[in-house]
């Protein structure tokens, strides 16, 4: 799912085009909260690294979606 993201916004940023930086975007946050989501139920031995990368992506992408929502 990471690896569908970067794909769209490695396309967003050839293409200026919003619905692939919206779709990027979106599948950062599904990703994120997926491995979050995962780490919870089965914590693997880098818990701490994982979730604070984890956080960290959730964070950008929401102020990615916040500077969308502001550009409209």
């Amino acid at each position: 799912m990471l690896m569908l993201a970067i794909a769209m916004l490695a396309i967003a940023t050839v293409i200026p085009d919003r619905p692939f930086l919206v779709l990027g975007l979106s599948l950062v946050v599904g990703a994120s909260i997926s491995i979050l989501v995962r780490e919870a139920i089965a914590p693997s031995p880098q818990t701490r690294i994982t979730q604070i990368t984890a956080l960290l992506l959730l964070i950008i992408s929401i102020y990615g979606f916040a500077d969308i929502i502001k550009t409209l």
